[in-house]
Order: C-alpha cells, then structure tokens, then sequence
C-alpha cells in the first residue's frame, strides 16, 4: 500500500470542518492510502537518511483517530505534502534542508523543499511587473510616504505574514501615518511592502488554486465584511465560489511555466480584479469552501494531479 505524509500544525489546532488537509487525507484514505502527519518537529538525518516520526491516520469520519508515533526513512512515503502554515522562520528553514535530502532519496515531496526556500510569497510577485498593481519593498518610511503621494491610498503589508495579520491601509489623510510607518518598518528597520490600494477589493480577493500549472476551475473570492478592509476568512470576510474569469486565467496562464519550471506543484494564488498580490506555496487553503459550494471535487482534481 501507498503511503503519502502530511506535515502539519498541531492536528488539534486544525479546523475540523474545513481544513484543506484534513479534506486532502480524507481523499487519500477513500483510495486506500496509506496516510500519515507530522509536525514540524519530527524529523531527523543519520548516517544520511531521513528519519520521520509519524502517526498513521485511523479514520477521519468521526472526529480525527490515529496511532501512536512511529519512525519511518523518509523513502517509506511515496509523498511528502508540506502544508505547515507560515511564518517561514528558522524552524522552517531547517525543515526544507532536510527535506531536500529526502527528495535525492526519490521521495516526491510538494511543494518542492528547495522551491519553497526560494520563494517568498509576497516577494514573488514582483517577477510580473505586468499583472501586479504598483508595488514598492522598502524598509524606509520615507519611501512609503513618496509612494503614498503618488497613489493616494496604499496597503501596507508584512513580508512573511498570513492571514491578513499586520495589514494597513492607508491614505494621505490619515493621522496615523507615522506611528503604523513605526510599526510596519520597525523604525525603518525591516523590510516591508507597499501595494496601490484596488478599490476591486469590495468584490473578493480571489483563491485561486494551481495543480502542476493547471488551475481549479472555481475559485474562492473573500469578501471583506463591511467592518474590516481585510477580505482574509480568519478576519470576518465571507468566501463566495465562482468560476474563474477570462482575467482569472490570463493571470495564471502568465506565472504557469514559472510554477511548473518551479516545482511549484501545489499553488493558491491571490488576485484582486485584474492584479496578481500573493503566490501562496506553504499550505494553500479554501479547498472546501469551493467543495462545498460547487460540488467540484477539488480533492480528487488534487489527488490525481499529483
């Protein structure tokens, strides 16, 4: 029997009604694989292998059941799925090197260890100037206020955040303006990013999820609540299904050879009218939202891209 692994959060911390991995493994274990977690903690190289403590998933009908901790060379598993959520720190880092020993060893782990290393999920976009809203990454306040002057209404957003945490907007009225400037740099110490403001933002910012360079044909558009700008699920906002849009799969069509040249398997893009603001390549998220919605089954589309 096939055995693919899941790296993941805490698997109590995970949302038992719609976690992308939990639907992910349900699909694995319907095709009577082999499926096992771990958390980012649990692996180590001797004498040049991999070593992986793991659970093996029981069942996932009634509530999550699983066996005790197991150890397994990282060639036990025909795939590693790396779906721990951001912030990529040290932790994180490390988990990638080791993992690059496990791909030499045959084992096809997606997102490609090394491609994610290389990728910053805010910084990527900058690679396509022509579908990306006016963008300046600059850890100096006085280059954002010369970038506000120009756009009038800007969004400032942290390099390796998630989950529309430590997001502002801002315009030339704001009497704020120094004090998040403070905060977003650090006193002009750390890099941050600056996009022109999409007024499109009221109609979604949109999901997009990408399989080898082939995307969903649905996607999740997050609608900010009224209350909050921020259109993120974890803030309030409400994910709408729809299908994708000829500008939808301009975008995609644009950044796919780079995906796919990438080993950038497993992909949830963010886009806001016609602009590109975030490739996603840790732990894409909304899948069952866009299930539930549509009766697409995204996990087998997944499962058998993959």
């Amino acid at each position: 029997m096939m055995a693919y692994l899941f790296i993941i959060d805490p698997i109590e911390s995970l949302n038992k009604i719609k976690d992308s991995s939990l639907l992910l493994m349900k699909e694995c274990l319907r095709r009577n694989i082999e499926v096992h977690f771990s958390e980012i903690n649990q692996f180590s190289i001797y004498e040049g292998n991999v070593n992986i403590h793991s659970q093996k998933i029981i069942s996932l009908e009634k509530g999550i059941k699983y066996q005790d901790t197991e150890l397994n060379l990282s060639s036990f598993f025909k795939k590693i799925f790396i779906r721990k959520d951001p912030p990529f720190d040290d932790d994180y880092l490390n988990l990638t090197y080791l993992l690059d020993h496990a791909v030499k060893e045959g084992t096809d782990v997606i997102n490609n260890p090394s491609s994610i290393r290389n990728h910053n999920e805010k910084l990527s976009i900058l690679n396509f100037q022509e579908i990306i809203p006016p963008t300046i990454v600059t850890s100096n306040a006085s280059d954002v206020v010369n970038f506000l002057k120009i756009h009038e209404k800007i969004v400032l957003k942290p390099i390796n955040g998630m989950a529309g945490n430590g997001i502002f907007v801002i315009d030339e009225l704001d009497k704020n303006i120094n004090s998040i400037l403070e905060t977003s740099t650090v006193n002009d110490t750390k890099v941050m990013m600056a996009q022109k403001y999409i007024p499109d933002i009221t109609e979604g910012d949109k999901r997009i999820i990408i399989i080898k360079g082939e995307p969903l044909p649905f996607c999740l558009a997050r609608i900010p609540d009224g209350k909050d700008f921020r259109a993120n699920l974890a803030k309030g906002g409400t994910g709408i299904a729809k299908k994708l849009t000829a500008d939808d799969i301009k975008i995609v069509n644009v950044i796919k050879k780079y995906l796919v040249k990438s080993k950038l398997d497993f992909v949830g893009i963010d886009v806001i009218g016609k602009y590109l603001t975030e490739i996603n390549v840790t732990s894409p998220t909304c899948l069952v939202e866009i299930e539930n919605q549509t009766n697409f089954n995204s996990a087998e589309f997944i499962i058998d891209a993959l």
